[in-house]
């Protein structure tokens, strides 16, 4: 056989192992594609059953909690009571417990941007003032949400960092000034 027709026969097989590689390329995408939906789907259906198993603790504890809860507000010197650590709680659940320790919901700001693991939309992922400061009854505590999408960079800022990243660019610095009005 001549070199000319050994690089064609040599053409021929790459361009077949060359096909047989796209449709292997394409049936992984078509896997990924997928594995991601139902990683989306159990994200969420993992959000609603840890919601539901906070709604029915909370239930199940509710009277020994309120009332305890009560006799330190009551107890507390001087009319202050301690802000509770409501990370990593649901909105709703975080409202809750700051009213149960006799404050008050203050800025509630919506974050988008790359969660941490373990971290769901809808959490808090941020309070301000922080856990066991004290303050007069009925003062306002400042929260941070976390949520879905992407961050909405504004002028030529090119950050991508969030406030639980503990970093102290520009961005946290604006968002401290929001959560600190």
């Amino acid at each position: 056989m001549s070199m000319k027709e050994q690089l064609k026969q040599r053409l021929i097989e790459l361009k077949k192992e060359y096909e047989a590689g796209q449709k292997i390329k394409e049936y992984l995408d078509l896997k990924l594609v997928e594995l991601e939906n139902r990683k989306n789907s159990m994200r969420e259906t993992l959000l609603r059953i840890s919601g539901a198993i906070n709604l029915l603790e909370e239930v199940l504890d509710e009277s020994e909690e309120v009332q305890e809860k009560l006799i330190k507000v009551v107890l507390t010197s001087e009319g202050t009571v301690e802000v509770p650590n409501v990370m990593r709680q649901s909105l709703e659940n975080a409202k809750k417990n700051l009213k149960e320790a006799g404050l008050a919901t203050g800025e509630v700001i919506e974050q988008k941007g790359i969660l941490p693991i373990g971290v769901m939309a809808g959490e808090i992922i941020r309070q301000e003032p922080k856990q066991g400061t004290k303050l007069p009854a009925g003062s306002a505590v400042n929260l941070v949400v976390a949520a879905k999408g992407k961050y909405h960079q504004t002028g030529d800022k090119k950050l991508v960092c969030s406030s639980y990243s503990g970093c102290k660019c520009e961005q946290n610095r604006e968002l401290d000034l929001r959560l600190s009005k």
